[in-house]
């Protein structure tokens, strides 16, 4: 038994390390339009968060709990700004 738990802890360890590098690998770009404009940004991960941002604009940054959140919650943030 001593060596099934061994097994299945270092598959667990092994689980948590596979969602923390693909976690660290996005970085994925999108467009979106606001007002008739289209802007371009981007969305990494860092912190445990997503965060969207588009560097053109000065306050253009926004956070989510996915990807798909935080560039809806960057819309938003773009709808505010301009």
């Amino acid at each position: 038994m001593g060596s099934i738990s061994s097994i299945l802890s270092a598959a667990s360890v092994a689980a948590s390390t596979a969602t923390a590098v693909t976690d660290l690998a996005v970085d994925v770009g999108f467009t979106t339009t606001v007002a008739g404009k289209t802007y371009d940004a981007g969305v990494t991960y860092s912190g445990s968060e997503y965060i969207a941002t588009d560097p053109n604009l000065n306050g253009a940054v926004a956070t989510g709990e996915s990807v798909t959140a935080a560039e809806s919650n960057l819309a938003t943030r773009l709808d505010e700004l301009v």
